[in-house]
């Protein structure tokens, strides 16, 4: 993104994207990119201005498409690890994107169990959640909730009020991210850490309207180990509805 001009690898752009060089799959059976989410070094997400953060996410979903456009049939993959203890090896923020040559099976559970389920369930959480204090904050038709069923420990759940399976659709990603950005300064303030791991969950392109699209912003407080590791059951130290209470929007710090 270079709003004044000029040649391409030179000053003046503002978010920019790349191939990794260090690809989780091989250039020739899919993608995988590197976007630089500022050229200032500012280490967390949470650490942008709102402008930046807009930007940032316009970016995201360019290229998202441009990968989804990929005549090899892609699956893209949109994910942010910030800290070291959540997998980033960079610190300057920046998101990655993955087209991958396959079919993930935890996305792709998580398709079926939107066509399988009687309604949405992002829908019938989100009505649960202002009756249980599972919201942290609300704004310009986007909400923040501790999922009554997190994946992790501190797990915060962003996505639109209402059912919208584009996530492209208004408000959009730049907005998206911008309130992203708040919740990610907010987790990083009152859950004391700064590594977590951010990733966007939307449907496939012609995968019809009952995906309700949503980011997981998982902050790492704690290490998976043999349990987890080897059965897939996740032990949660602090209940949804506690993450919540410390999240929440003018809850004491």
């Amino acid at each position: 993104m270079r709003p004044g001009g000029g040649p391409p690898d030179s000053p003046g752009w503002l978010v920019r994207a790349f191939p990794n060089k260090f690809p989780a799959v091989a250039p020739d059976e899919g993608v995988h990119e590197v976007i630089v989410n500022t050229p200032r070094h500012v280490i967390h997400f949470g650490d942008l201005t709102d402008e930046e953060a807009g930007l940032a996410g316009e970016v995201w979903a360019e290229r998202v498409a441009a990968v989804e456009a990929d005549r090899r049939g892609l699956w893209p993959f949109l994910f942010l690890n910030q800290g070291a203890a959540a997998g980033a090896s960079l610190q300057h923020t920046h998101a990655q994107l993955v087209g991958l040559p396959l079919e993930p099976p935890r996305l792709l559970a998580r398709e079926r169990a939107f066509d399988a389920a009687p309604r949405c369930p992002v829908c019938a959480d989100l009505e649960t959640a202002a009756a249980a204090g599972r919201v942290v904050a609300e704004s310009g038709g986007l909400v923040a909730w501790a999922p009554e069923v997190p994946p992790l420990t501190g797990t915060l759940r962003i996505g639109p009020a209402a059912h919208l399976p584009d996530w492209t659709a208004d408000p959009g990603p730049a907005a998206a991210a911008r309130f992203l950005r708040r919740q990610t300064a907010t987790a990083a303030e009152r859950l004391g850490t700064e590594a977590m791991n951010l990733w966007l969950q939307r449907r496939r392109r012609g995968g019809g309207d009952r995906y309700h699209w949503h980011a997981d912003l998982v902050p790492r407080l704690g290490t998976l180990a043999g349990l987890e590791l080897g059965t897939g059951v996740i032990a949660v130290a602090i209940g949804p509805a506690e993450t919540a209470a410390r999240l929440r929007e003018g809850a004491p710090a």
